[in-house]
């Protein structure tokens, strides 16, 4: 046996979810309280037996109480197990305690498995008591980096209970992997993985027989957000699903155990942001105030009755029915340690690192390619193996969690730390408080076959950068009274293999906005590959490319195996090249491609075919049922013949001829410092005359501030190229508090485009707003002949007098057009006037009698904002009722009260219907009822 996992379990959690039935709201009973990095999650300790005449095995992580001591998994495919880590910042933490039982007395011989991460300077030491009584050796000082077995000396025994302890000597990431006891004295335990598992199964009565867990339609192993998309997917098209997860949460790097932002390409676009499922995880997320999606996900999989979530399992391998086909994988289940087969017809690989691809034989990709190979100007002229780092994170902290103590604390740093550049550190500090992205190590370091040196590189990076923080920075003033007091373990990594599909993305798909006749979604953020050299780039900074990109689109070519048959992949180890990865591998995209496969999959089922002929005969199926699925094509429309609405004749109460942006508009956001220009741009609208600006400001000095505004034009969206001022308005900042500052300018603009530069100030921040007139954007850093570093999709807190009018086209015919989203400058919504009250409705007659069972709504949650941090979005339909005419008779089909999610889809009995009527009541919060898409259908 390769690969080992005995992992940590949430208390109370069973080991899989079996889910059935299908909920129309959220429960917010379901929601739980989970601590953000789980470190109370453990497996309930396993009683000690005696099986061996004079023998006991102790598996550090069947500690009773952990102390200060940490659960780690992340290695149990490299090393063989999960082990305890005592993750510290310098102060021993709290020792890790247990009781065994000993049934004869004696004398024994202690083993311990452990590890000197980093010699020589062993920084993570550690002594093991038996009954009170210190080994003669201190553990985690060997004369090299493997673990290894290590004799600790003899103790005479008492047949009794006995307390087992592990004391932490340095506060430096100790680490313990289990504990023998025996009193034959010539025993040594073995060093093997495989004998190691087989010794442990030996002395704990852990069979290794593997029990069958069952047999799906469809597996799919690994939750992060494209896992857990896929398998989502899977089990709404109708597939039996499994879903085998290595954590005790959804979410991968995206979830509360690690934390790394939803981005995608929202981030950098306008009206970009990710639709589908990602969308609906969102919007729970910011309703109910999840710090990440792991619970967005779990109330999302317990709503699909087709769906099995397996939790703390860990694939370790494959089953093949012949060198071209996967029939199970195998995994091992943290509860009980039994090895569990699950068999399938189809899976999906969403590991990150391609494990299930790698198991089966699939052709893979690690390191960067050439730039003749693909002709990338952006990749090195010779291959190599160098991979972009992870980063150091966890308990939401990136790379380390700092703390204002109130008094001077120097910091003299440990001998292994990390020596970065003093000088030409090439980046920008923004706050002592924790680390940044860039923290990274070398590109050289293997974080797929060595990810443990991967992570303690991180480690010794960290504790190097607060060195640097506190004694060598020109800023280190800032850091004078604060103290280190948290380091996180956990390594969110960036790449590492890539699985080869029958298409792979490069540069030129990227940056030339190719659009796939195959295309199943899209991309926006920038082509981001960070520097080889990683923190030790010094004044090249921590980019080794990172170029804007259009939109561009992803081929369903990309994400299944060239060279098996029943395997598609969705993650950062999709089929991509090393270039192509910098902007496909954020979060929301690769949930997308989850959507994707997974919907895939339950169609190459229902047809019978493999995912290659489902690409070559059924691609529009595949491409309508996303559609349908609110996962967004670029310039795909909506063309099911399934649909009875696309016919229809649509009129409405009302619509908007004008788009209004005005205070009530303003939804506060993040907040930046003046500690560079910054500025906000915004399309004129049809007032020719601007009165004046009112900005949203902080003054977090104790004086008043004056500050002045430069109003410049612009005749195209993003274009900060101008260095002429319109005018120029000058304002006073309050002291001590954010409001709106109010700027006169009163001058005319000719321009399409306006924009208001701050200059750097001292004291004086300038807080963004959730969603912004439409080609609106921010910029920041333009001066002395810097180009300004522009960012679509998000936008300073500003509104204007008059207020922003915009001429639209927000008519009700909008609903069926077949676009489901704001595009360029086409609404592709109705809104109703606003000048008129509500409630407000549209209504769609058919040219015949059809008969319907089901209704698809998609309202606005404002695709706008790059992420999901307002709970209830103004935009979007509350409340609302769904009725239809037949046979001259009004027929309610749907009353909502308090939605607060995009898309709805409403099942009901069959009815003939002649007209569809939609009700809205209520918004949360802006004055029109906005609608996107109205379906109808007839479903099975």
């Amino acid at each position: 046996m390769r690969h080992w996992l005995r992992a940590v379990v949430l208390g109370g959690m069973a080991a899989c979810w079996s889910i059935a039935g299908l909920a129309a709201e959220v429960d917010t009973s379901q929601l739980k309280s989970f601590g953000p990095e789980m470190e109370g999650f453990r497996k309930p300790q396993r009683e000690t037996r005696m099986l061996v005449d004079g023998l006991l095995w102790i598996d550090a992580e069947d500690f009773a109480d952990y102390g200060g001591w940490r659960f780690e998994t992340q290695f149990v495919y490299n090393m063989g197990s999960p082990y305890l880590l005592a993750g510290g910042t310098g102060t021993p933490v709290a020792d890790a305690a247990t009781t065994i039982e000993v049934r004869k007395a004696g004398k024994y011989r202690l083993w311990v498995r452990a590890k000197n991460w980093h010699p020589p300077h062993s920084p993570g030491q550690f002594q093991v008591l038996v009954g009170g009584k210190p080994a003669e050796k201190v553990f985690g000082a060997e004369p090299h980096n493997r673990w290894t077995w290590c004799s600790g000396g003899e103790f005479d025994l008492s047949a009794e209970r006995t307390t087992l302890a592990l004391a932490d000597r340095t506060g430096y990431f100790a680490r313990c992997d289990a504990i023998v006891l025996t009193t034959d004295l010539n025993y040594t335990p073995p060093e093997d993985q495989e004998a190691i598992q087989k010794e442990r199964s030996r002395l704990t009565g852990l069979s290794l027989e593997p029990r069958q867990g069952g047999e799906f339609d469809v597996i799919v192993v690994g939750a992060g957000t494209a896992g857990c998309s896929a398998a989502i997917a899977a089990a709404r098209n109708g597939a039996k699903t499994a879903l085998v997860q290595n954590r005790p949460v959804l979410g991968g790097n995206a979830s509360v155990e690690l934390g790394v932002s939803v981005n995608g390409a929202g981030t950098h676009q306008t009206n970009a942001r990710e639709s589908g499922i990602v969308e609906e995880a969102g919007r729970i997320q910011a309703r109910f105030g999840q710090p990440r999606v792991s619970e967005s996900y779990r109330i999302l999989a317990e709503q699909e009755k087709n769906l099995t979530v397996f939790v703390n399992r860990h694939v370790f391998g494959v089953d093949m029915a012949d060198n071209k086909t996967i029939s199970a994988v195998r995994a091992l289940d943290a509860l009980t340690g039994e090895i569990y087969v699950y068999r399938g017809r189809h899976f999906i690989d969403c590991t990150g690192d391609g494990w299930v691809g790698y198991y089966a034989g699939a052709k893979y990709r690690m390191g960067r390619e050439s730039s003749e190979e693909f002709g990338e100007d952006l990749a090195p002229q010779q291959a190599d193996r160098i991979t972009m780092s992870g980063c150091l994170m966890g308990n939401m902290a990136i790379s380390f969690r700092a703390e204002d103590v109130g008094k001077t604390i120097d910091y003299t740093p440990p001998p292994w730390a990390a020596k970065l550049p003093t000088k030409d550190f090439g980046r920008s500090i923004r706050r002592v408080t924790g680390g940044e992205w860039w923290l990274e190590h070398e590109g050289t370091v293997d974080d797929l076959d060595d990810p443990e040196l991967a992570r303690d590189e991180l480690i010794r990076i960290t504790f190097g950068y607060w060195d640097y923080l506190k004694n060598h920075w020109e800023g280190r003033s800032a850091a004078r009274t604060f103290d280190l007091v948290y380091v996180p373990h956990g390594d969110a990594k960036r790449e590492t293999r890539r699985l080869v599909g029958d298409y792979m993305l490069t540069q030129h798909d990227v940056l030339e906005a190719v659009m796939f006749p195959d295309r199943i979604s899209y991309g926006g953020w920038s082509l981001d590959i960070h520097h080889p050299r990683g923190i030790y780039s010094g004044a090249e900074g921590p980019f080794d490319f990172n170029p804007r990109v259009p939109i561009y689109s992803i081929p369903y070519r990309s994400l299944y195996s060239v060279n098996i048959d029943n395997l598609q992949f969705a993650g950062r180890h999709a089929s991509v090249t090393h270039v192509a990865l910098g902007t496909v591998r954020v979060q929301s995209t690769l949930a997308t491609l989850g959507q994707a496969t997974g919907t895939a999959a339950a169609m190459c089922l229902r047809h019978g075919v493999t995912p290659r002929v489902l690409g070559r005969d059924h691609i529009a199926e595949l491409q309508q049922t996303l559609l349908k699925q609110d996962q967004y094509i670029p310039n795909l429309p909506n063309q099911d013949p399934g649909d009875a609405a696309r016919t229809a004749k649509v009129t409405a109460s009302s619509f908007a001829a004008h788009e209004i942006f005005a205070q009530e508009n303003v939804v506060p956001d993040d907040i930046h410092p003046l500690n560079m220009p910054r500025a906000v741009m915004f399309p004129r609208g049809i007032h020719r005359r601007l009165k004046a600006v009112r900005l949203l400001l902080h003054n977090s000095r104790s004086e008043p501030v004056e500050l002045t505004a430069h109003i410049r034009g612009a005749a195209e969206a993003a274009d900060f190229s101008s260095e002429d001022d319109l005018c120029t308005a000058t304002a006073v900042v309050p002291a001590g508090r954010q409001s709106f500052v109010e700027f006169p300018v009163d001058a005319e603009i000719d321009s399409p485009m306006v924009w208001v530069r701050l200059p750097k100030t001292e004291g004086v921040s300038w807080r963004l707003m959730t969603s912004g007139p439409h080609q609106a954007c921010r910029a920041y850093g333009g001066a002395g002949g810097n180009p300004w570093t522009v960012v679509k999709g998000q936008y300073y807190g500003m509104y204007t007098d008059p207020p922003l009018t915009y001429e639209v086209q927000c008519g009700p015919e909008n609903v069926i057009n077949g676009v489901a989203r704001i595009v360029d400058r086409s609404p592709n919504q109705w809104v109703s006037d606003p000048t008129q009250p509500l409630p407000q409705w549209i209504e769609l007659e058919f040219p015949e009698p059809t008969t319907i069972n089901t209704v698809y709504l998609t309202f606005d949650t404002d695709m706008n904002a790059s992420h999901h941090t307002v709970p209830l979005v103004p935009q979007c339909v509350r409340d609302y009722e769904i009725s239809c005419l037949s046979d001259g008779h009004r027929i309610s089909l749907a009353t909502v009260t308090e939605n607060f999610q995009r898309r709805r889809v409403h099942r009901f009995d069959p009815v003939q219907a002649k007209k569809l009527m939609l009700f809205v009541a209520a918004t949360n919060g802006d004055r029109s009822a906005r609608v996107f898409e109205i379906r109808a259908y007839m479903e099975e």
